[in-house]
């Protein structure tokens, strides 16, 4: 099947890509790796690191996504009795122009829809994708440079990373445990890895707590911070009010929120803009 027999998405909406699983690996137990591959990714390209796409995913009990009939404004029509699929929002880790091939990490944690999608996923089956959209246009002044996220984020943070200059870099990632821990290309040696445990309730809490004890260097610099949205929230407003930097300076993204499925894209904690910081 190919993006031609979809019916056209309205171009407001971004693109719409058939793909098959070609591979799928597990770099660490809660984190599931897709190769995904098809001629509807030509021309796939970010406009920078931290970009994002939906998975289009089948429900239950379907082999792949269903196709709808007609688009109403940006809003899919099904036929009558059709399950529409359900979209999940993720990076888009690596992609090779030449083989068409798009890599993409699942973090397991739940069991929502998705985890109980991609851990029944097997190679060949086929799914959607869509985008990709954004993308964080580095500043090339910074003096030093300031990256954190947890599990979530760490495919975002790696772009990240992958983007720099060649300038002081402040990394923390916050995972699970030991067993979450893994080289990551573009990190440097010093990266710090924080371990909050297996109880959800204190996602975020090891982030924050080691961002308020370290010491930024002097200059300029730009932090770019993902994580649980509450958590997120708290730091940046540390940042802001007790390190001096501006809303310009930092990227701050709520990737989930703790109690809430499927958190809604673009929270990117921006509540104190217009409020005098």
């Amino acid at each position: 099947m190919t993006q031609r027999q979809t019916p056209a998405a309205p171009p407001s909406l971004p693109p719409r890509r058939w793909v098959t699983i070609r591979a799928i690996e597990h770099p660490t137990p809660r984190v599931v790796r897709l190769h995904l591959q098809g001629d509807d990714l030509a021309g796939f390209a970010t406009d920078g690191p931290g970009a994002h796409i939906k998975l289009i995913l089948p429900p239950p009990g379907a082999a792949k996504p269903s196709l709808p009939i007609r688009y109403e404004d940006r809003r899919a029509v099904f036929a009558e009795g059709v399950t529409p699929p359900f979209l999940r929002t993720y990076t888009p880790l690596r992609f090779d122009p030449v083989r068409l091939e798009l890599e993409v990490e699942l973090l397991i944690h739940g069991d929502g829809r998705a985890a109980t999608w991609v851990q029944g996923a097997n190679v060949g089956d086929e799914i959607v994708v869509a985008g990709p959209r954004g993308g964080w246009k580095v500043p090339d002044d910074g003096d030093w440079y300031l990256v954190a996220a947890d599990d979530t984020a760490i495919p975002a943070a790696t772009q990240v990373l992958a983007a720099l200059p060649d300038r002081t870099r402040i990394v923390a990632f916050e995972v699970v445990d030991e067993n979450e821990r893994r080289p990551l290309g573009p990190a440097p040696d010093s990266a710090h890895w924080l371990f909050r445990g297996d109880d959800p309730r204190r996602a975020g809490l090891a982030l924050e707590k080691h961002l308020r004890g370290i010491e930024l260097a002097a200059g300029r610099g730009y932090a770019w911070i993902a994580c649980e949205a509450d958590a997120m929230r708290r730091i940046r407003k540390h940042l802001i009010e007790e390190r001096g930097l501006s809303p310009g300076q930092m990227v701050t993204r709520g990737y989930w929120k703790l109690g809430t499925p499927d958190h809604p894209d673009g929270d990117y904690g921006q509540d104190d803009l217009g409020h005098g910081h």
